[in-house]
């Protein structure tokens, strides 16, 4: 019980600093930039998030599987997670220049910002949560919670430097970009060289196996349908509106991301034990876990909703004179998001643990798809409102769906037993 409050204080440590550097990292890149600016960096940034889940194709989130079931495969699930990282990076990098080509007009800027960012944040960051998820599978919750905290200190750092630094010139985001880039890669290198000094050096010789791939795959699927039917809103409305909107809208999203870091957090922590219940409980005790963690988290959600209502009003009228209050009446909508996220979330996870990866990412892709059609479809006549719309109904399907899978694989289950 001990060592369970112990794991508890290190991840809401990790978190609850993560929480603070991430919040105030955005607050002040929102400064640093104008709300056209911000908006091509949310329009980066998302389609970022939406390619990051194939950067290692689901190996980050394999390697804690294997360190939870079979410890002996690690070294060769170390290794070929550094190197499928390093390839996925590469064919990630083509496909997101082809997509910029494609969406944007102003595409010599726009490409630039992508090549950057991507550096720091598809093979940089995935290097370093490599490490975390090692760390926190073998039960080293503080260095984990080290390694998650200080990513978001450097994202800090690299604007609070800038901040002393710039002078209000047109090219404020590429010169920012890439001192956000030198700080990510100093600090990659600091936590792989830890990482290699505290655990069995990776065998860089085994072989990729392809079930590793085919289930890696599925992760990388359902993570990246999450950054579908979470970002791609602001990807495409960087084409049919105003880069300006684009900022409004994103800056509304960002105050959700905050709000949601706690309830990742705790996620975090309880994945791993969904892999052991399910090994030997299945989905009804998977599913029976994930009930005892959802009710405290709608209960934070309800206070934190609660809290935001009655804050946010005066908060963006006093920051940055006000530069961003249009993004009050979006963030306002947009709020249920975070109940829905919450429920869809937690319930994923018990699938996942009962080894029904599939069928989660089956439906993952599936409302990523009809996101990404709705988008397309209703962005171009409504604009962000369009955006606000597609948000909310694939995040409260995504809930939906996830419930009845859960519900028909236990009754599937039970009906099963009792013909045996």
């Amino acid at each position: 019980m001990r060592s369970k409050f112990y794991n508890v204080a290190w991840i809401i440590y990790g978190q609850g600093g993560r929480l603070i550097f991430q919040t105030a990292y955005f607050f002040l890149l929102a400064i640093i930039m104008n709300p056209k600016q911000y908006g091509i960096y949310v329009a980066i940034t998302s389609l970022i998030v939406i390619l990051g889940p194939f950067c290692g194709v689901g190996f980050n989130s394999l390697i804690v599987k294997i360190i939870a079931t079979d410890v002996k495969e690690f070294r060769n699930v170390f290794g070929n997670t550094i190197k499928i990282t390093i390839y996925s990076y590469f064919i990630l990098l083509l496909v997101g220049e082809l997509i910029i080509f494609l969406l944007y007009r102003n595409q010599i800027l726009v490409n630039m910002l992508f090549l950057i960012l991507s550096l720091a944040d598809l093979l940089f960051l995935k290097l370093n949560e490599m490490s975390a998820q090692i760390f926190i599978a073998k039960n080293r919750v503080n260095v984990s919670a080290n390694i998650q905290n200080f990513i978001s200190l450097t994202r800090f750092m690299s604007v609070v430097i800038f901040y002393f630094l710039h002078d209000n010139s047109s090219n404020d985001i590429l010169i920012w970009s890439m001192l956000y880039l030198l700080i990510s890669l100093l600090y990659t290198i600091l936590v792989f060289i830890y990482t290699l000094t505290k655990n069995d050096l990776p065998n860089m010789y085994s072989k990729i196996t392809f079930n590793n791939i085919k289930e890696g795959i599925f992760f990388s699927i359902g993570l990246s349908s999450q950054g579908i039917y979470n970002d791609i809103d602001k990807t495409i409305l960087g084409k049919y509106d105003s880069f300006q909107q684009t900022g409004y809208y994103g800056f509304a999203y960002k105050m959700l991301d905050v709000i949601f870091i706690p309830i990742k957090a705790i996620l975090s922590l309880t994945f791993p034990k969904f892999f052991k219940i399910g090994k030997n409980e299945g989905i009804k005790g998977t599913y029976k876990f994930a009930k005892r963690i959802l009710f405290p988290l709608i209960i934070y959600c309800i206070i934190a909703s609660i809290a935001s209502l009655l804050l946010a009003p005066t908060i963006l009228a006093r920051f940055n004179n006000g530069e961003y209050e249009e993004s009050l009446y979006y963030f306002n909508i947009l709020l249920i998001i975070v109940f829905l996220r919450c429920v869809h979330y937690v319930l994923s996870d018990s699938l996942t643990g009962a080894g029904l990866q599939k069928e989660r990412s089956i439906v993952q892709l599936t409302i990523a798809a009809i996101n990404t059609i709705l988008n397309f479809i209703l962005i171009s006549y409504y604009k962000v409102y369009g955006a606000i719309i597609v948000s909310i109904f694939s995040d409260a399907l995504m809930a939906i769906s996830i419930i009845c899978i859960v519900r028909f694989k236990i009754t599937k289950r039970q009906n099963r037993n009792e013909n045996l």
